[in-house]
């Protein structure tokens, strides 16, 4: 049987090698304001939770942060669509993040607290594809193909079923209880244009490149790089159209088509391109500097 912790953010801490002066994981109960800001926003029950209300759990030397089952409203609102459109941030490609529809996500899961660095892939897979060394470095350069064998490989090892987070969990994940454009950051903040660049790797501060994981504040459920850094692969195949048919709960677009989705955006790509309802695709053997990932663990 396969071995893991369990603990306090606090402890986690102790195991997280930049930034924690900064960006402790450990808050304080979310404040009134923040129950009243959410209750504003029509946000289900987790949203009401913190980061550190969020156990992380460590297998195989992958943190993972456990997330609850819940609802959330997926895909871009009209009001959205329309001030989208005025900053010239909207074109008929984007038409695939519509209709907004509230998604029922019905079991709890892990989803891991960092895109996979090199060093994690290395351990696995014994070799490093990625285009920008570093150990702490997301793991890029890889396919669906290739983090499927990943994957493979990770469960023949390990005691639990491992395998990529479904289109709907990893925007409910980025979300993390809100409904604006981008998430919720960490102790209650909104993520917005402005501030972006607190969170997230891209264009805009990126020098052209990926950067060591966890580096930015995480989301408001102790997530990190959910925007930018690199593109992270999701189960589900693509298709432009899947929205419209979609179920409400637990949807995972299982018929074969020419592309696997991947979401969050890169270090290349602009801040519209880092929304989190924002969604492209790309064949399943396709490599690219741009492209990463990162896994669940299923609880049941």
């Amino acid at each position: 049987m396969e071995s893991f912790w369990i603990g306090s953010h606090q402890d986690y801490n102790r195991r997280v090698k930049r930034n924690q002066a900064m960006w402790p994981f450990r808050l304080l109960t979310p404040p009134v304001w923040l129950g009243r800001l959410a209750s504003t926003l029509c946000l289900w029950p987790a949203a009401f939770l913190g980061a550190a209300d969020f156990e992380v759990v460590t297998n195989q030397g992958i943190a993972f942060v456990t997330i609850p089952a819940g609802s959330f409203i997926r895909g871009v609102t009209d009001e959205q669509r329309a001030a989208l459109v005025d900053q010239k941030a909207w074109t008929r490609f984007e038409e695939c993040e519509r209709p907004a529809k509230k998604i029922t996500i019905s079991k709890p899961f892990l989803l891991s607290q960092c895109e996979i660095t090199q060093t994690q892939w290395k351990k696995v897979m014994g070799n490093n594809p990625s285009a920008f060394k570093g150990d702490d470095l997301p793991v890029e350069s890889v396919s669906w193909d290739d983090v499927e064998a990943f994957i493979k490989k990770l469960n023949e090892q390990a005691d639990g079923k491992y395998r990529l987070p479904t289109e709907a969990e990893w925007e409910y994940c980025c979300r993390a209880g809100s409904t604006n454009i981008f998430g919720l950051g960490i102790q209650g903040a909104l993520i917005t244009r402005t501030n972006l660049g607190e969170f997230a790797w891209f264009r805009a501060n990126a020098d052209n490149r990926t950067h060591p994981v966890a580096e930015k504040r995480s989301n408001a459920w102790g997530l990190h790089d959910m925007h930018g850094n690199v593109w992270e692969w999701c189960q589900d195949w693509y298709a432009a159209d899947y929205y419209a048919h979609a179920p409400d709960q637990d949807p995972v677009n299982q018929t074969p088509s020419t592309e696997r989705v991947f979401r969050g955006g890169s270090w290349f790509l602009e801040w519209r391109n880092l929304r989190a309802a924002f969604r492209s695709g790309n064949l399943p053997a396709f490599k690219s500097q741009y492209v990463g990932f990162r896994p669940v663990r299923e609880l049941f």
